[in-house]
């Protein structure tokens, strides 16, 4: 049985974070939220009514207490007659208040009958209230205080007459100026007092001058006893009802919702657990029967229909899986089968020394249009296809091949490029329903004389590098399309191959490579890249540039067929009479190798036995041969391998045989390093250059020079 791709909760994970718990959590959090807003409010509203209470209270006792004072007593006399003292005194004689000697100084007021009847009046009024003090005093604007006239309180908190305190400005304007309407008080803290409110009413003279105020004192630990009460009791009641309604809410929550979910993926898992056995019943969301009314219900109902629908699904995907393993297999097999008609074995003629070739094709798709082809048409001619099928996939690659077939077999007949494309042409445009068409370059090249004729079917512009020189744009006459349209002529043209000479033919998914910015590669890219690896063998060559277009299209998904070819050009042993005074010359153009050089000893010795030249002569030049074309393989062109040419040169009168070394490798003149002490001991004297010295001593004449690109050396000995 398959691993389980999802893992399953244990019993503790689902009984802390099942529904019913996250009701229950979040109903808990909604009721103490909104029992917290609550009780702020409900405490807010309390405590402004209590306040108000206390507040009405005081202030109706003062109001009652000043009607009886005006009625009975006197208090002008004796608040002029104390504050007269209070601002006779200094600043410092007001600061020794609380003293015997400061209340000295208002004796004569205290034992005044009108100050002991005040007393007793505010003393009756403070014994019938609830009030913590009752008392008569006046607020003096001018020193920021309140001066105290009567007060009948016997505690230690009493202030005697002529007591006074600083006020605030905020207690001085409430009672000093204000205007009869609503209810004067002051709410302050001291620590003498603690938190008291202060309401009262202003006595007025027959004149309706402010003569003194009534003051009725109650402090506010009641409201605060009052505020803890009401919150204990509004809190339980919260609790209570927070938990009674979690409760009915989570046992409602799980009837209509977490019952039924958890019954949904019970049936979803014996579901996955019956498919996985194999089984085939398909109604496991169906039989739930489920009644809630709501988005479970219709949860369920899907859940039946999706059920039923995956049964038919699955029976259709079984179908088309099968199908499109079919297809990828016969996908796969076009793609073999389209591999091995292009050639791709290499080295591709291992026993023919004039050429180097190599070709890749990478299809954009599983199988692509592009092709290419390389065929011997005799011992003397090779053909060369490159080729560009319209559009891609399995079309393409099936009129490629037919393509492919019709322009080797028809090449094979000795036509020549021209006339082989114009015939299948003709072919294609006889039978061309689906009016595809393919763009070809088409060429065929003498082995013996480097002679190269080709024909351009609307295809890209071959690059070709003449020896010592760049790659460069071949710009060659197009002709139409093959099966674009029946009765087109084609044109020819030649180009001469000089030994060492590189063609490169391509499709358009070179220089069309783009990246992700829709940059295309281009020709002077692919130039570049060519230029590049110029020195190098084809297959190098191809590699350097592939490469480049990869690094160059980057995460850009490949559009089109990368194809490509090259060919280099080694040319043919050659034997000639040169015209000036009839001397010999032959010539070997061969790959620079350690391998070649027992071919190249071959070929000259053959000269020099023809000429019946001394042993002792024949193994100095062997020697001088085997060293020179050596460096050569080692050096010119390393890490890559390259054509040398050796050409045998037989001079009359005195008889004199003179072989050159040519190669188309990094500048070198072997000739103008020093030459090494010989009459130091091996062990001092330092490694190389003995070959070349050699070579010096025993030729009679020895000489280099860099011309035209290539490395030029040349020994000359006596016979």
């Amino acid at each position: 049985m398959p691993e389980k791709s999802v893992r399953e909760m244990s019993a503790a994970e689902r009984l802390h974070y099942s529904l019913s718990a996250r009701v229950f959590h979040a109903v808990i959090i909604c009721a103490v939220v909104l029992g917290a807003v609550l009780l702020v409010v409900g405490l807010s509203l309390y405590s402004v009514a209590l306040s108000n209470q206390y507040i009405n209270e005081s202030f109706n006792t003062s109001r009652s207490a000043a009607v009886i004072v005006e009625a009975v007593v006197d208090v002008e006399p004796l608040t002029r007659e104390t504050l007269r003292i209070y601002h006779g005194m200094s600043e410092e004689e007001r600061e020794t208040v609380g003293t015997d000697e400061y209340y000295a100084r208002f004796a004569a007021v205290e034992d005044s009958e009108q100050q002991d009847l005040l007393v007793s009046v505010l003393k009756a009024f403070l014994t019938a209230s609830e009030m913590d003090d009752v008392y008569c005093a006046m607020y003096d604007r001018e020193t920021s205080a309140i001066v105290y006239i009567a007060d009948p309180d016997d505690t230690d908190l009493s202030c005697p007459l002529g007591e006074w305190e600083p006020a605030t400005k905020k207690e001085l304007r409430t009672f000093l100026d204000w205007d009869g309407t609503g209810r004067p008080f002051y709410i302050g803290h001291t620590e003498k007092y603690g938190w008291l409110c202060t309401s009262g009413v202003p006595l007025k003279n027959a004149a309706g001058e402010t003569v003194g105020f009534i003051l009725a004192d109650v402090t506010l630990g009641g409201v605060a006893a009052g505020i803890r009460n009401y919150a204990l009791q509004y809190f339980l009641a919260i609790l209570a009802v927070m938990l009674l309604l979690a409760f009915l809410l989570t046992r409602h929550m799980k009837k209509t919702i977490v019952v039924p979910i958890n019954s949904i993926a019970e049936a979803a898992q014996n579901y996955v657990n019956d498919r996985r056995q194999g089984a085939e019943e398909s109604d496991h969301f169906a039989r739930l029967n489920i009644r809630t009314g709501d988005e479970i219900e219709n949860l369920a109902l899907v859940m039946a229909d999706m059920e039923r629908d995956l049964g038919e699904i699955e029976s259709n995907l079984t179908a088309v899986t099968a199908e499109k393993e079919r297809i990828g297999t016969e996908l796969n097999l076009a793609t073999r089968i389209q591999a091995h008609m292009l050639p791709s074995i290499f080295p591709a003629f291992p026993d023919r020394s004039e050429f180097d070739i190599y070709a890749t094709m990478i299809p954009a798709k599983e199988v692509g249009g592009d092709f290419y082809d390389f065929f011997l048409v005799d011992d003397d001619h090779l053909g060369l296809v490159m080729a560009d099928v319209s559009g891609k996939g399995v079309p393409a690659a099936l009129f490629m091949m037919a393509t492919k077939i019709l322009l080797q077999n028809f090449a094979m007949t000795g036509r020549s490029p021209a006339q082989v494309l114009e015939t299948v042409n003709r072919q294609i445009c006889s039978n061309n329903h689906e009016e595809m068409f393919v763009t070809v370059w088409l060429g065929i090249l003498e082995l013996s004389t480097g002679t190269l004729t080709a024909a351009n079917a609307g295809h890209e512009f071959p690059a070709l590098k003449k020896p010592g020189g760049p790659f460069e744009l071949v710009h060659d006459k197009h002709g139409f399309v093959l099966g674009g349209m029946d009765g087109v002529r084609y044109t020819e043209y030649t180009l001469r191959l000089e030994p060492g000479t590189k063609l490169f033919v391509y499709t358009d998914g070179v220089p069309e490579a783009t990246d992700l910015s829709e940059t295309l590669f281009g020709t002077d890219r692919m130039l570049a890249s060519l230029n590049r690896a110029a020195d190098d063998a084809p297959e190098k060559i191809l590699s350097t540039v592939r490469a480049d277009v990869a690094a160059f299209a980057g995460e850009a998904p490949q559009f089109d067929d990368l194809t490509m070819l090259c060919l280099e050009y080694f040319g043919n042993n050659t034997q000639n009479k040169n015209e000036k005074g009839g001397d010999t010359v032959k010539e070997l153009t061969i790959e620079a190798t350690v391998e070649n050089i027992a071919p190249v000893t071959d070929f000259i010795n053959a000269e020099l036995e023809a000429l019946d030249c001394p042993i002792k002569v024949q193994t100095q030049i062997d020697i001088a041969v085997d060293e020179l074309f050596g460096n050569i393989a080692h050096y010119a062109y390393n890490p890559a391998v390259g054509p040398a040419t050796v050409r045998v040169e037989v001079e009359d009168d005195p008889m004199a045989v003179l072989i050159t070394f040519i190669d188309h490798g990094k500048p070198y003149d072997p000739l103008a390093a020093d030459d090494p002490d010989v009459t130091l001991s091996a062990e001092d004297r330092k490694i190389g250059g003995l070959g070349v010295f050699l070579v010096k001593k025993t030729m009679d004449d020895v000489s280099y020079e860099y011309q035209n690109g290539q490395n030029i050396l040349r020994i000359k000995k006596h016979i």
